[in-house]
This record gives C-alpha cells, sequence and structure tokens, in this order.
C-alpha cells in the first residue's frame, strides 16, 4: 500500500534558517511555496535522494503555529509515497485508521495528499502522497 517514505515534514520558525541549515548539510533547494490557505511557507530539499520539507508557519493561529508552540520546532509528519490515493484512503478507513482528510487534496508541487490522525499511527501525522 505504501511505496516508500515520500519526505519528513519538519515545524520550523524561520524559513530562511531551515533552508541554510540543510544547504549546509549538501541540500538542494527543490521548491519553495506558500500553502494553498496562506497559512504556512513550504520548502522541498533534496538531501541525498531524500526530501526533507521544511513548513514555517505565516500566521499566529493555525495548527502549525499551535504545534510549535507546543512542541517546539522538530518532526512535524511523515510523508508517504501512495498510487491511488482514494483507495488508499478506503482502505486505511477499512483498517480503522481515522483520517484527517476524507479525501484527497491539492498539496505542495501539485501533489495529491491526505493525512491520518495521529492517534491512529502511534502519535506521529502521516501524510498520503500522491505523485500525479
Amino acid at each position: 500500500m505504501f511505496n516508500k517514505v515520500h519526505h519528513i515534514g519538519i515545524a520550523v520558525k524561520d524559513m530562511g534558517a531551515a533552508i541554510a541549515l540543510y544547504e549546509k548539510m549538501g541540500a538542494k533547494l527543490l521548491a519553495r511555496e506558500t500553502s494553498r490557505d496562506g497559512s504556512a511557507d513550504l520548502a522541498m530539499l533534496d538531501l541525498g535522494g531524500d526530501l526533507i520539507e521544511p513548513i514555517s508557519p505565516l500566521r499566529d493561529d493555525t495548527n502549525l503555529a499551535r504545534f510549535i508552540r507546543e512542541r517546539g520546532e522538530g518532526l512535524h509528519h511523515v510523508a508517504y509515497d501512495v498510487k491511488n490515493i482514494e483507495g488508499v484512503i478506503a482502505e486505511m478507513k477499512a483498517r480503522g485508521f481515522e483520517m484527517i482528510d476524507e479525501k484527497s487534496r491539492p498539496g505542495f508541487g501539485g501533489h495529491l495528499v491526505a493525512f491520518i490522525q495521529p492517534k491512529s499511527t502511534m502519535g506521529t501525522l502521516w501524510e498520503l502522497v500522491e505523485d500525479v
């Protein structure tokens, strides 16, 4: 059902500092954009073939801003590459996982995404990602 880890999402306060940190490690910035709802600054970096996605809140009234206030900067989510995301969502629900997104939606870089409640995944937010 899951093909591989697509990327690791890291919650950060300062996107510029995060990009600079990963570039010092040899990462290459692939893209940077604002989330569709305007609530977050997103970047995607390639680190030796693995993808790292720093995410930074643009407003204090968002779930991401609350996440950083409560837990600090660090691991936000693990994203998994899938094919047929709608089928995977249905399968996850059938297996008892609680979905945040009942249907896929557009995500970073035009991918389709859906999130799974952390209480269904031992406390880690999971993201499903389908390249389109």
